[in-house]
Order: structure tokens, then C-alpha cells, then sequence
């Protein structure tokens, strides 16, 4: 069938080209043609199988490219699926190259793909373990949230055990499809307040990442819908001037999120914390009671806007040099030169990144000409510079692993929320609204702790000094002095009165045909002092990481968890809450005391899956490992662009803070082009 046709005529039939522009393509193929099919400067012969997605024909095309010709190597990949416009592939060459490698196709992933692909003469290529799921009902469909965890659309990966429950080793959710956890969590739209922004320039030294420099980019992702006036009825709010109207983004209040028995919760926060309404949890202020948006569209389907719908699926017109790659995972980093640890001062340069499909499968290899970009979140952006020889060189020794280049902070610092929840029958089934709830209580530390507040800060004060010690003792952080100081920023900031120690999520789940109506709450830490990590177990790349999240490792953070929980179901015993309750049946039995409100706590919390810090951006003395423009130390032209750059946890969901990292890593990803 492609016989007596040029490569660009082939191409364009299967849709791989675009005809208005892809001149330039049959250009250099003539010129190919002309000069026997050579190229000077690395030209590369390579075969491709071509399944066109509408009839299944199966074609080989032989050609000859080279990585600096911007419209052919577009081609270079092997389409598997259209769909359009950013379309998945299947590379089978072992020498295909990109300008950009990014692996992770989860939410800042795919934002930094297609910001970077704007540029039609920049070539990226995503790699991403999981499918694309956007027509699967487990994710677009917010109201079963939930389904999709511990199934074939998360990594499945689990903590090490729980020594206090029996060797219980708890479940760390993250997304395996496009769009990542982005595509299968509650879709919550919050951001933090701005004094825990504003400790990113003093870690950093760089006073764009505090909340003034974040925050445009946060605006920039986000297209804002107002809620209509039945919304309003039932205590939406909103402060126009703290949303972006133009993003990819769709931020909406869902109708189904609403139900009648928010209203009444939220105002008894009133009673049992003293808390006041908040108008908006994105102003930057969060102590108080609101009710939130959720990413969702605003039209009747209220279906999810997800990082791949928004920025890939949602372009207008389809990109040729876009490559998403699913189904396949990175296995190692390839470096084009050497570092002993006798030179601690050289730099390593990544060549490109080696990815399998699975263990068993053909280990490949795609070329970085400008950088490779990691965007596996918290726990496998560190694991793939672990299996690339970058680490502590005690762990890489462990598991195997030829030191390339010592960075004691990989893995370390793991910050990790914990959630328990307390649910309710009520009396009548017939409540308003379906899904997870959009009405939140964030108490602060003060209004948890009450008249002991000042002991307990003066007594978490003097101890953190040797607590910082234990922790670079055990292996959680690379140092000491920086952690103590650290956590005093952190401290400080947890007893300010602005900040949110705490969120309640007030829930209800409608009835089924197989269960009652619930109401209830979720109840979290948000600012853990525990410190964790998340290392290789061996030098295989399809082994999981040891994810040692080190819960409850500070005893403020049990004793918060242990008071929010304690207080939230004190909630439901106001009027007129308590007059619509049946019966609590989580906890079933009655919980009178501290410790046995404590023992609950400890037997049934679970993680909130919002894990940070185990790739830090701070100073390098201070133990980080990527700087201010998220580089790599040490390395030349990797960065890190997800969640584990966020050296210290939020008073927040974490979605609109990571949909601005990715949107400002892409802007200083194109600076640096210049």
C-alpha cells in the first residue's frame, strides 16, 4: 500500500503528519533521498510497526532519522491509538530521541508536556505506567471516589508494617493512569495560607516560590465557574479576585456535592471550635469553616476535569511532537560520563532514560537531547534516581547499585498526612446531595489544644533539637541542624492562628441498594512533624519501594490527630446535628476517654495519600536535593517537577498547589531554552 509514496505522503495518510505543516519533513526526506538516505551527524536507522487505530492494518515503514530534524522525529514513534490530540504510542525502537523525556504521565507530568509541546519544534515524550482511563467511570466520575484505590488504576504499593497493628502494612494510593492520582481523587480545589508559601524563599533562596510567585501560576491553571444560586442556597462562597477564569482547569461547585445535612455541621464548628466562615479556602487564609469547588465541569455531567482531559485531551488541535508512552515504566537514567564519590564536585549528564513494560519485556532506550524531567511523584521519582546510582551511597550499596553520584537527601524527609473517620446513620435516607461532601472545618492548633496550647508549644519547642538528631540518626533526614531549623519554621508557622491544623470533611454518602445513607467526617493531621522514607528494596526496577512513613513518629502529631477526631464527633452531638442522627456506627462502641479515643485513633487511621518532601527543594546545605529552578544537584539537565519537591506539608489539598509547581517549572523549563 505505501509503495511508490514518500515517507511524508505515508505518514500523512496514517495521520501522523500534519498536511499544513509538514513541509519541512519532505524536505529533509528529499534531501535524505538525494545523499543516498544518510544524514551527517548521528543518523539512525530504525523500523517501526504502524497500526493505524481505524482499520488494525498493520504497516512497516523503514526510514532514516536524526534527532535534530524537528518534523520527523515527530514520526518516530509508533502510533497505537489515536486519540486525539496528544495520541499514546508504542515505541519499538531502541533509538528513538526526544528533547524532553518526562516519566510520569500524572498531573504535573502532563502539565509540563503540554506547556513544553506548545513550541511545535520541541519534542517531548511522556512515559507513564498506566492507560488511558478518561472514558472509565472509576475516574471520570467523582462520586466513586474511591473505587478506583487498590485496584488495576493505582501502583498498589503499601507502607512497611504497623509494629502496633500487627504488621498491618497500609495502602499508598497513586494513580496509574493518565493523569495520575489527579485522575482518581476527591477533585478538591483548596490552597494553603500563605505563610506556609512563604517558608518555600527561605529554604530556597528564591523569593518567586513564595505565595505571590506560586499563586499567578495556580490562577493560570485554573478556569473558575461561580456557583449558581441554589449552590448559594446551601452555603456556597466564593471571593471572585482569588480565581483564575482562563486555565485549562474546570473549578467548579458541583450540585451533587450539597446535601442537607452540611449546613448544620459546618455551623456547629461554630459551637465546638469557634471557627467563622471563610469565604474561600483558595484567599490564602484557612482557619474557619467554608465550603469548597471541586475539579469538575459545570455542565449537568459534573464529570472530573483531570489533568489529562483539561491539558491534553482539551487542546484544540493534536500535536505531532507530543508522545505519550503508557504501558511501559522507567527503569534507570543513562549518564554519559562518570563520578567517583572521591569528586563531589562533578557533574553527571543524562544521556536518556532506559523504560521495560514489564520485567520480562525488552529493556529500550529513548535519547534526551535537552533533559529529562521526573514526574513520578513522591515515591518513585526518588526510587528512579536511587536505580540510577543517585542516592545515600549506604542505600544504593544495600540494594546493589553502582554509586554515580552521593546525595544523602533522596528518599529522606517523607512527609505523610493521617486521616480516621467517624460515620453516622442518619433517620431519614432521604438526604440531598451524593458524593464526597464540599463543606470542611479547619480548626487551628489553639482551638484543638485549647488552654494547654502554650505548654505544649514551649515543651515541642525544646525538643526539637533532639529530635532532629534521632531523625538523622535513623536515617529519615540528611541533616540534623537543617531539619531543626526546619521544624521550628514549621512549628512556628502550626501555632500561628491563621493556619489550619486540621480538616474535617464533612461527608455523606447516599443510600444504596445494599447499604444505608451515612453521614460523617473525615478527619486529618495536615501538619505532621513525623519524618519518613521511601528507598529502593533492590536494584529491580518492578520491586517496590520500602515506604517508611514513620506515622505518629512525633507525639504532637497523635495527640492532634487523637483531639480532631475526638472533637469531630462532638459535632455531631449539637443540636439540631444530634436530631437528625440515628446511631454512630464507626466508631460502633462508646469512647469515652483520651486514651481510648487515643487507641482508636492509633488501630484504624489510614493515610491520606499526600505524600511530599523526598525530593526537598532547599539549599543544598540544608539537606535538599533540587534547587530553586528544581534541578537536580549535581546533575545537569534532570529535574524534578511533582509533589516530592515540596520540602514541608500544606494546610491544603494538594492539586491546585501542584497544578502552579508544574506550570511554573514549565515557564522556567522554556526560560532556560534561551
Amino acid at each position: 500500500m505505501l509503495m511508490g509514496r514518500t515517507l511524508t505522503e505515508a505518514l500523512r495518510s496514517l495521520h501522523v503528519l500534519d498536511p499544513k505543516t509538514d513541509l519541512a519533513a519532505e524536505e529533509t526526506h528529499q534531501s535524505l533521498s538525494a545523499n543516498g538516505g544518510s544524514v551527517q551527524h548521528s543518523a539512525i536507522t530504525s523500523t517501526h510497526n504502524v497500526s493505524l487505530a481505524l482499520d488494525v492494518t498493520i504497516y512497516t515503514i523503514q526510514f532514516i532519522f536524526c534527532c535534530h530534524v524537528p518534523l520527523l522525529l515527530a514520526c518516530a514513534a509508533i502510533p497505537v491509538a489515536l486519540a486525539a490530540p496528544a495520541r499514546t504510542f508504542n515505541i519499538t525502537t531502541t533509538q528513538d530521541c526526544f528533547d524532553y523525556v518526562i516519566v510520569g504521565g500524572g498531573l504535573t507530568g502532563l502539565i509540563v508536556a503540554s506547556r513544553l509541546s506548545e513550541n511545535p519544534y520541541i519534542r517531548v515524550l511522556v512515559i507513564e505506567g498506566g492507560q488511558d482511563n478518561h472514558d472509565d467511570s472509576r475516574v471520570y466520575d467523582v462520586r466513586t471516589y474511591g473505587q478506583a484505590f487498590e485496584s488495576d488504576l493505582d501502583y498498589n504499593m503499601t507502607s512497611t508494617p504497623i509494629s502496633w497493628r500487627h504488621g498491618t502494612k497500609l495502602p499508598m494510593v497513586a494513580g496509574k493512569t493518565l493523569g495520575g492520582s489527579g485522575s482518581i481523587n476527591g477533585a478538591s480545589w483548596t490552597k494553603g495560607p500563605k505563610t506556609q508559601y512563604d517558608l518555600l524563599p527561605l529554604l530556597t533562596g528564591d523569593m518567586s516560590w513564595g505565595w505571590d510567585g506560586l499563586n499567578q501560576y495556580m490562577l493560570g491553571a485554573e478556569h473558575f465557574h461561580t456557583p449558581s444560586n441554589d449552590s448559594k442556597s446551601k452555603g456556597a462562597d466564593y471571593d471572585g479576585y482569588k480565581h483564575g477564569y482562563n486555565g485549562p482547569v474546570q473549578v467548579s461547585f458541583a450540585q451533587g456535592m450539597f446535601g442537607s445535612i452540611q449546613q448544620p455541621a459546618l455551623n456547629a464548628s461554630q459551637q465546638i471550635w469557634g471557627l467563622e466562615h471563610v469565604d474561600d479556602a483558595a484567599s490564602g487564609t484557612v482557619n474557619g469553616f467554608t465550603t469548597i469547588p471541586n475539579m469538575v465541569q459545570p455542565d449537568q455531567s459534573q464529570n472530573r476535569s483531570s489533568p489529562y482531559t483539561a491539558y491534553i485531551l482539551g487542546e484544540p488541535e493534536e500535536r505531532d511532537n507530543l508522545v505519550i508512552l503508557t504501558g511501559h515504566r522507567a527503569v534507570e537514567i543513562r549518564w554519559n560520563n562518570t563520578c567517583s564519590e572521591a569528586e563531589p564536585d562533578c557533574v553527571l549528564t543524562a544521556d536518556g532514560v532506559y523504560y521495560q513494560a514489564s520485567h520480562e519485556s525488552e529493556r529500550l532506550f529513548v535519547k534526551a537531547t535537552r533533559e529529562v524531567l521526573l514526574a513520578a511523584g513522591s515515591m518513585q521519582s526518588p526510587q528512579l534516581l536511587e536505580l540510577s546510582g543517585v542516592g545515600d551511597p549506604a542505600i544504593l550499596n544495600k540494594a546493589g547499585v553502582p554509586v554515580q553520584k552521593a546525595i544523602k537527601g533522596v528518599g529522606k524527609n517523607l512527609q505523610e498526612q493521617t486521616k480516621n473517620t467517624i460515620t453516622y446513620i442518619p433517620k431519614s435516607d432521604d438526604l440531598e446531595g451524593s458524593g464526597p461532601s464540599s463543606a470542611i472545618a479547619f480548626p487551628n492548633v489553639h482551638q484543638l489544644l485549647g488552654n494547654t496550647s502554650s505548654a505544649v508549644h514551649a515543651e515541642t519547642l525544646a525538643s526539637l533539637a533532639s529530635y532532629a538528631a534521632d531523625l538523622e540518626a535513623q536515617g529519615l533526614v540528611a541533616n540534623a541542624t537543617a531539619t531543626h531549623e526546619l521544624l521550628k519554621y514549621q512549628v512556628a508557622n502550626l501555632f500561628n492562628q491563621s493556619e489550619a491544623a486540621a480538616e474535617i470533611f464533612f461527608t455523606l454518602a447516599p443510600k444504596t441498594d445494599s447499604a444505608p445513607a451515612t453521614v460523617g467526617a473525615d478527619i486529618w493531621n495536615l501538619i505532621p512533624l513525623a519524618r519518613g522514607t521511601v528507598h529502593i528494596s533492590s536494584n529491580n526496577s518492578f520491586d517496590m519501594p520500602i515506604i517508611e512513613p514513620s506515622y505518629f513518629k512525633h507525639p504532637l502529631d497523635l495527640h492532634l490527630q487523637t483531639l480532631a477526631t475526638r472533637q469531630a464527633a462532638q459535632v455531631y452531638s449539637t443540636t439540631p446535628l444530634a436530631d437528625m442522627i440515628n446511631k454512630r456506627v464507626f466508631p460502633s462502641f462508646d469512647l469515652q476517654s483520651y486514651d481510648a479515643w487515643q487507641a482508636f485513633v492509633k488501630d484504624t487511621f489510614t493515610s491520606v495519600w499526600h505524600p511530599i518532601a523526598t525530593l526537598s527543594m532547599m539549599k543544598e546545605e540544608m539537606g535538599g536535593v533540587v534547587d530553586n529552578r528544581l534541578k537536580v544537584y549535581g546533575l545537569e539537565n534532570v529535574r524534578v517537577v511533582d509533589a516530592s519537591v515540596l520540602p514541608v506539608q500544606l494546610s491544603a489539598h494538594l492539586s491546585s498547589s501542584l497544578y502552579g509547581i508544574a506550570e511554573k517549572a514549565a515557564a522556567m523549563i522554556k526560560e532556560d531554552q534561551k
